[in-house]
């Protein structure tokens, strides 16, 4: 683009300050003329996608530029979807919001794009896809509100006058992630130098309208180090190996895993951080024998920032996979009852719908036990599976159900909210409920880099029916379902659930075998 093309869209803004619009348009003037100095910088834009792959998986983005392209694995769009929170009709989320959208044929240029998106800021509207740009920097958040300064204090105006824009993003995941979470702060960032005041707080809002909110100052700090990052990533610079949980969303997951193991690298401790790796690097601790061999006591006392009992643990994680064996902290103890339900929930977070409750019944005294699931063709047919699952909870006595991790209980709450689930079966689920990724972690410690069902069941010798069993690919099943109405997939789904449960079940009895060996395998108290 040259000087000149710049030069006419500022006046055509300043056009519309002298039709009386709200906004004058020298300070749009200055944002874009700024953007001319870095038009040409090497790195290119920086786009929320950027800092969306860099906190999910550090690598994702070097191999994106330099990776060998036969070595990056296909992902399905919908398991895409799925792992991102992603959904299919975003402006079902949009019910309560009147919105304005961009000509398709200005996002063909960005520059045009972020001049519509900055006529409708000036006009106060809602926008649905506008563009942001600042410098270098490109956003394109789902959603920019519209909202009162009044809501931020007496006296505080922004460019626009006495409103200004937070960001929201269009996701069913049922926490903001880290990823997510640094999108909105970048939008949040350059919202900033747009209008003239920084959003307090960054939104998600799920296919239901449901909001969930973060404040962006506890994150701009980090954002800035990570902009730093990014810039060297891009410009060639290849970080050192680590390895977290949502690396496994990259399709460079095989070679983040590979580098880290070919190394023993001290990142492949489970939940330990990228910063503490840093910390570990500083005093000589680079590897998982580094760690399993020191003195923790020495060590704390050369990072006496960290928390002890965190260190703690990462030592015995670094024990048991130097020595690829489980290391039992306590006895676990389950409440004496007499049926025991272990349950499961399947979900298509694309279609907003909780689909699958899967329980297995054990009946205590006589060993014996019966699946069953009940399920919703579709979204209309939500409220009848669940209020079945409902109906059956209500007439459950003497009992304790099991899950794996939050999901179930968070799916729990918002449909019992949704539906208008009486108080007494809410609390009668929620008093005889354990968390039996809890129960693990607080048990023992495994000779593994993740810890979700299938790790750990697989671990302890269960397995699934289905090679590519998983929970996205579930959701592929049931989408391949609707669309078919195919017994064969139908029954491939149930199968899955039914493995699911049956590994919870398993783990909970394989938990309660589990005894310490010798004292100092107990985590100090």
């Amino acid at each position: 683009m040259n000087k000149t093309r710049w030069v006419l869209k500022c006046f055509r803004i300043r056009t519309f300050s002298e039709r009386g619009l709200r906004q004058g348009g020298f300070s749009f003037c200055v944002i874009i003329l700024t953007m001319m100095e870095s038009k040409n910088q090497a790195v290119g834009k920086i786009t929320g996608e950027h800092f969306y792959k860099f906190f999910q998986c550090p690598h994702w983005l070097w191999y994106d530029v330099y990776g060998e392209a036969k070595k990056r694995k296909e992902i399905p769009p919908i398991v895409e979807m799925v792992q991102r929170g992603k959904v299919k009709d975003e402006k079902r989320a949009l019910g309560n919001f009147p919105f304005e959208e961009i000509s398709p044929e200005a996002y063909k240029d960005l520059d045009e794009a972020f001049l519509a998106t900055v006529e409708l800021m000036r006009q106060g509207k809602n926008i649905y896809r506008g563009v942001l740009l600042h410098e270098n920097w490109a956003g394109t958040p789902d959603l920019l509100e519209a909202r009162s300064v009044a809501e931020l204090g007496t006296g505080v105006r922004s460019r626009f006058g006495d409103y200004y824009y937070v960001a929201y993003d269009i996701s069913n995941n049922p926490f903001i992630s880290y990823g997510q979470k640094f999108q909105l702060v970048f939008y949040s960032v350059i919202l900033n130098e747009i209008q003239g005041i920084q959003p307090r707080q960054a939104f998600t809002i799920n296919v239901d309208g449901e909001t969930q909110s973060f404040f962006v100052d506890d994150y701009v700090d980090q954002l800035h180090i990570a902009k730093d990052d990014i810039v060297d990533i891009l410009e060639g610079k290849k970080l050192a190996p680590f390895l977290k949980s949502g690396c496994k969303s990259s399709p460079w997951f095989a070679l983040c895993e590979d580098e880290a193991q070919s190394c023993n690298d001290v990142s492949l401790i489970y939940r330990l951080s990228q910063m503490e790796q840093r910390l570990f690097y500083d005093i000589g601790i680079r590897t998982i024998e580094d760690l399993a061999k020191s003195n923790i006591e020495e060590v704390y006392r050369e990072l006496p920032n960290l928390n002890f009992d965190r260190l703690a643990h990462h030592h015995l994680q670094a024990q048991a996979l130097a020595k690829n064996e489980s290391i039992v902290l306590r006895q676990s103890e389950f409440p004496k009852v007499r049926q025991e339900i272990y349950f499961d929930i399947e979900s298509d977070p694309t279609e907003g719908i909780d689909y699958l409750f899967g329980i297995y019944i054990n009946e205590v005294k006589t060993g014996s036990g019966e699946y069953k699931y009940f399920f919703a063709d579709g979204k209309e047919d939500e409220k009848r599976a669940w209020q079945e699952f409902v109906d059956f909870v209500d007439k459950l006595e003497d009992f304790v159900i099991y899950h794996y991790a939050l999901y179930e209980q968070l799916v729990f709450t918002k449909l019992a909210r949704r539906y208008g689930t009486p108080w007494r079966v809410v609390r009668k689920f929620k008093d005889n409920a354990i968390d039996l990724l809890r129960s693990t972690t607080e048990a023992v410690v495994l000779p593994l880099y993740f810890y979700s069902l299938k790790d750990v069941g697989r671990y302890i010798g269960h397995e699934w029916t289905a090679k590519d069993a998983g929970g996205a690919e579930s959701v592929v099943w049931y989408n391949d379902w609707q669309a078919s109405k195919s017994k064969k997939i139908f029954d491939k789904i149930i199968q899955y659930n039914k493995d699911d449960v049956l590994a919870t079940k398993v783990l909970k009895e394989w938990l309660e075998l589990q005894k310490p060996r010798e004292s100092h395998e107990q985590l100090p108290d």
